[in-house]
């Protein structure tokens, strides 16, 4: 069963460095089993941003865990609340 995942988190560019960023790393999350389903940036703060992804569970976790490239991208690790959310 997959879940949707809605993450918010900070990062320390700007939304289009950021999202040109995630979206050149689309290949490789797809090959990870993750489906990018919404990534925004919040229209009072451009430092904030949420991403909702759909995966297996646990694979965005691993994905994350010690993935270079996501904190490359903007992404200040240690500042994403999580949530899940199931079909």
């Amino acid at each position: 069963m997959k879940v949707a995942t809605r993450i918010v988190f900070k990062i320390s560019n700007t939304f289009s460095e950021w999202a040109k960023a995630f979206d050149d790393d689309r290949t490789n999350q797809e090959a990870a089993g993750i489906k990018a389903i919404f990534r925004g940036v919040s229209e009072t703060d451009s430092s904030t941003v949420m991403a909702i992804l759909e995966a297996e569970p646990g694979v965005l976790g691993k994905y994350m865990e010690g993935n270079k490239d996501v904190e490359a991208s903007g992404h200040i690790i240690g500042s994403e609340e999580f949530s899940n959310w199931m079909a």
